[in-house]
């Protein structure tokens, strides 16, 4: 029988954390109002990240791709089909399903509030994310996974929620956009780099690319003195995080759990940000 962890590693559940933070940043930043449109939101955003880590395992799965770091939280390759043994056109299906109630909230949601313009920001949002692991596009293949991740975790979410919630969208919300979005992009190059060409360029040059895609969100928010205050602490602590890294992938994608904890205390931060 499966264990708790093992549903945990096989569906990447401490990753949602990448696809909820934003809606919870502009929830606050909204006052905690729009309580059923959040609500709705996080669905769709769970929803949809559900969708994509299926149907990785899926694609993965029929790529022959092997299973690395199963002793951590954050395992790569098909966890579920190996390890738990669940059937690959089961996992197909499930991610079909996921998908497909993902767009019909987006879609009751559009409808709800009345603003179809939404509707480009979502087709967006879809085309971005599906590209990223179906055939013949498979970006996660192609070294372009990170360029996907930023605008879905990233621009795409906190637009498409600032018109939802009818906020001005200023540059306070497009630099943390960005921002968001690089965190999910670092999340992703560092997770999947034992998935590189070891002699490739991403892999010889990891250090100074992640480091780039890492702390560049940070820098841009020195516009800004008190918000640059807030985000100094996870900006050393992810100037520390690079520097104590090898070279090593496989010891590079288990420090999957250092990252995702540097994204939970800049969210923490950013709404400390607003609320005082």
């Amino acid at each position: 029988m499966d264990s708790l962890s093992d549903y945990v590693k096989g569906l990447k559940l401490p990753l949602y954390f990448t696809s909820v933070a934003p809606v919870i940043f502009i929830w606050v930043y909204n006052n905690f109002k729009s309580s059923f449109y959040f609500v709705f939101l996080l669905i769709i955003v769970l929803l949809m990240q559900l969708a994509l880590n299926l149907a990785m395992d899926f694609y993965d799965y029929q790529h022959g791709i092997q299973i690395v770091n199963e002793s951590t939280v954050f395992p790569v390759g098909p966890y579920l089909v190996y390890k738990m043994h669940i059937k690959p056109e089961s996992i197909r299906k499930a991610f079909i399903v996921s998908a497909l109630m993902a767009v019909i909230f987006g879609l009751y949601i559009i409808f709800v509030s009345g603003d179809y313009s939404l509707i480009i920001i979502g087709i967006l949002a879809v085309f971005v994310s599906l590209i990223y692991v179906l055939p013949p596009f498979r970006l996660d293949t192609r070294g372009l996974g990170e360029f996907s991740t930023f605008f879905s975790f990233g621009p795409f979410i906190l637009i498409g929620s600032s018109i939802l919630f009818n906020i001005r969208i200023t540059f306070f919300i497009i630099s943390v956009s960005i921002l968001f979005g690089l965190l999910a992009s670092a999340i992703r190059f560092l997770h999947h780099i034992t998935e590189d060409n070891p002699e490739g360029t991403r892999v010889k040059n990891f250090r100074k690319i992640y480091a780039f895609i890492l702390l560049f969100g940070f820098i841009i928010q020195a516009y800004n003195p008190l918000l640059f205050l807030y985000m100094i602490p996870p900006l050393a602590i992810s100037i520390i995080h690079i520097i104590m890294i090898k070279n090593n992938t496989l010891e590079i994608a288990a420090k999957t759990s250092e990252i995702v904890a540097i994204q939970l205390v800049t969210t923490i931060l950013l709404v400390l940000y607003i609320i005082f």
